[in-house]
């Protein structure tokens, strides 16, 4: 555990706390595997022993992202293992909070109430839905395990979003900007974790872009949480939101190469 790097691995440490597995090779490489969200890369040093520790937690493990060109060696040789095709599907940027600039916007910051979960969580929906068209993710996106008896699909995603708002709520860790009585973005952020914060979910609807709205309720997040060392992560292929960010004093820490697997042929696969 003490290659663990607080925020660099923040998101390891909070599939830990998740309920994932840390897997370790004796060459000092190591991952967190979180079925069925999927393998996270720490370190690689040499693939098959890690690989093979990992097929003996997590064999259905269909995404995997990491750092680098090892990153990319590793699901080549998981694919193998698994016999499943491979594609990259982008990937993350993470930053960290270096001298913040919070901007001037109109609106109220404020923490969003129970009477705002249906809101929220309608909200949610939509940003995950963005961001895997994004990244061009064919599978959705899993939110609680693979099967609920009685539950379609798509109601027990419903459910699980809502139930990730209430959590929120509840904790008062989501936030919101109201502008003349109207809710226009939120912004929530992960438990303290070793003294690091990671910020999001992050959205603003599409209507209300272009108005500073986000990067102020970000701001004001980040001021908020300045007692501890403040992270966020933004998928590379959304320029704007970089530009935001940086705008705001966030500084790049590294990125993150994502990765899916897949039974069948899909375009862009590496053939196994």
């Amino acid at each position: 555990m003490h290659s663990i790097e607080p925020v660099r691995h923040v998101v390891l440490l909070e599939e830990l706390d998740a309920g994932g597995v840390l897997v370790e090779a004796a060459d000092g490489g190591f991952a967190v595997a979180r079925e069925p969200r999927g393998i996270r890369l720490g370190a690689v040093v040499g693939v098959g022993e890690l690989v093979a520790r990992l097929l003996e937690v997590a064999p259905e493990s269909s995404a995997v992202e990491g750092e680098g060109e090892v990153a990319g060696g590793f699901a080549d040789a998981w694919a193998v293992a698994v016999g499943k095709q491979v594609v990259e599907r982008g990937g993350v940027r993470l930053y960290r909070l270096g001298e913040l600039k919070v901007p001037v916007s109109s609106g109220r910051a404020r923490l969003a109430g129970s009477n705002e979960v249906e809101l929220c969580a309608e909200w949610l929906d939509a940003m995950i839905a963005e961001e895997d068209q994004l990244r061009g993710w064919t599978m959705p996106r899993p939110l609680v395990g693979p099967t609920i008896d009685g539950v379609s699909a798509a109601a027990a995603r419903r459910f699980a979003v809502r139930a990730q708002v209430r959590r929120l709520i509840d904790g008062a860790r989501l936030w919101v900007l109201e502008d003349g009585g109207v809710v226009v973005a939120m912004a929530g952020h992960r438990p303290v974790r070793g003294g690091v914060v990671r910020l999001g979910p992050i959205y603003t609807p599409p209507e209300y872009r272009r108005r500073g709205y986000g990067s102020a309720l970000t701001g004001q997040l980040a001021d908020n949480l300045r007692a501890a060392e403040v992270c966020l992560r933004t998928d590379l292929g959304n320029p704007h939101s970089h530009r935001v960010y940086q705008q705001l004093g966030f500084e790049t820490v590294v990125d993150l190469r994502r990765f899916q697997l897949s039974s069948v042929d899909s375009p862009g696969a590496r053939p196994r």
